[in-house]
């Protein structure tokens, strides 16, 4: 490993140590500005004081998720909203957004479009929807846009599928086969998207193009949601387990700085959960109403229920046996208008998705989530090691069902030796870590005194890569 150091000022001797790098990292590394692209050795000292409420404003923390965006002030202890990552469409062509935990029954709705448009590992973000989603937020928080700085907690995106795209291109274009053949071969659905993959800093750039162009933020920031809550946890290094709507990310932290070669991104999640839920609800519930707005409420009905009544299982066996001797632990809900549906051994199947193995690049052979993390751990330097398992985070809204971090515990202890030391940490506000991290990161002098928030003036001298030396 090798210290990584910024200078301070125009001193020649003035230096700040702002992370570690092993020989892998220094590849990424080369070429790049350290200041932009290092970490935090220490937390600041700087920390403010997190309030209940907020009385004079001037900085949103954002934190768009596939599922679920919160949303309220630097310096408070809780988001002051939670919507869904969506925008709800009337026949009158109004538009609204929705609290997630309450579902719109007055209003009759025409479409849902969501933030996000999944593909593959990856998202694209929808402009047009996002504005009008950022419009409903200000007018929400009654403040304006113009007055107001933009702190964005932001997801870990998996850039491989882009490299494979890319990759395919190339060889595409290269090849000697007809030109008739290239052109059909450039037209298949995967290539179609490449544009919108070019970099991992695709969505970040989309959104900072309507930020700046839209609503004139006067500055703004994006920063891993990982990172955060590992911040708000009053740490610098550990290993962060996200599972959150739409992927699994395991991502080791040294000092502040991200590992990145030692990222790992499963696509098992909580949406896996409630599709599971949504089959057995199918097969269960007869003639369910199935327009596009419903089939939407069913969905958010069924999360809603999964976050309530699923659980994880220490054991098959035994949770199996259970429930063949008592019928008490089933439970009726309603799915929509009336339609009732009776959850049996679905409520702790369903969640054992997320402990399914999937194929595992240094093992050769599949892994459940203990053995990604163990195996994120093995790609960073060795003498990192001791330091990750000392510090494994669980966040995110999959981590929430009962029964989880002793699952994921029983499971951990069962594929390490018997002399490791490690611990693995979930608290209560696991759901909303990364906003409660960027909440207290967002109102640091620090940021402020060594120029780190990207203004409107930059943007419009570089464009939306301007943002690119966000953290």
């Amino acid at each position: 490993m090798h210290r990584l150091y910024i200078r301070k000022g125009t001193k020649k001797r003035t230096w700040i140590a702002v992370g570690y790098y092993c020989d892998e990292c220094s590849k990424t590394l080369k070429g790049n500005d350290l200041m932009k692209t290092g970490g935090l050795q220490n937390l600041p000292e700087d920390l403010i004081e997190l309030k209940d409420r907020v009385t004079n404003p001037k900085t949103i923390v954002l934190d768009p998720g596939y599922s679920l965006t919160k949303v309220g002030f630097t310096g408070e202890k809780e988001p002051r909203f939670i919507f869904d990552s969506a925008v709800y469409f009337t026949d009158t062509e109004d538009s609204f957004i929705q609290n997630a935990n309450k579902i719109e029954t007055k209003t009759r709705v025409k479409k849902t479009s969501n933030l996000f448009r999944k593909l593959k590992n990856s998202e694209v973000l929808d402009q047009e929807v996002f504005d009008i989603f950022l419009a409903h937020i200000f007018e929400k928080l009654k403040i304006k846009s113009s007055e107001t700085a933009v702190w964005v907690v932001e997801k870990y995106y998996n850039a491989r599928f882009s490299d494979y795209l890319k990759g395919r291109l190339d060889v595409i274009n290269n090849n000697s086969l007809p030109e008739k053949a290239k052109d059909f071969l450039r037209k298949e659905k995967m290539v179609e998207f490449i544009n919108g993959f070019e970099t991992a800093f695709s969505i970040r750039r989309a959104m900072s193009e309507v930020f700046f162009n839209r609503f004139n933020i006067p500055k703004v920031y994006f920063s891993l949601g990982e990172l955060l809550s590992l911040y708000a946890d009053e740490r610098v290094t550990g290993v962060v387990v996200g599972i959150g709507a739409s992927s699994t990310r395991i991502i080791p932290i040294y000092e502040g700085f991200i590992i990145s070669h030692g990222v790992s991104i499963r696509e098992k999640a909580g949406q896996d959960v409630v599709k599971q839920l949504e089959k057995y609800v199918q097969k269960e519930g007869g003639d369910i109403p199935k327009t596009p707005h419903e089939k939407s409420q069913i969905l958010k009905n069924i999360r809603l229920v999964s976050e309530e009544l699923c659980y994880i299982s220490q054991n098959i066996k035994e949770e199996s046996q259970k429930w063949t001797q008592s019928d008490k632990y089933i439970k009726s809900i309603n799915i929509i208008n009336d339609k009732h549906v009776k959850l049996d051994e679905i409520r702790y199947l369903a969640p054992e998705i997320l402990f399914e193995e999937e194929p595992l690049s240094i093992l050769n052979n599949p892994g459940d989530l203990a053995d990604a993390v163990i195996e994120s751990i093995q790609k960073c330097d060795k003498g990192l090691a001791k330091s990750l398992y000392a510090n494994i985070l669980l966040v995110g809204g999959g981590s929430m069902f009962e029964g989880f971090k002793e699952r994921f515990t029983k499971s951990f202890k069962s594929k390490v030796s018997d002399h490791l030391i490690f611990n693995i940490t979930a608290k209560s506000d696991r759901l909303i870590s990364g906003w409660i991290g960027g909440s207290i990161l967002s109102g640091m002098k620090l940021f402020e005194e060594r120029n780190f928030w990207v203004s409107k003036a930059e943007y419009d001298e570089k464009g939306s890569k301007a943002v690119d030396r966000c953290i």
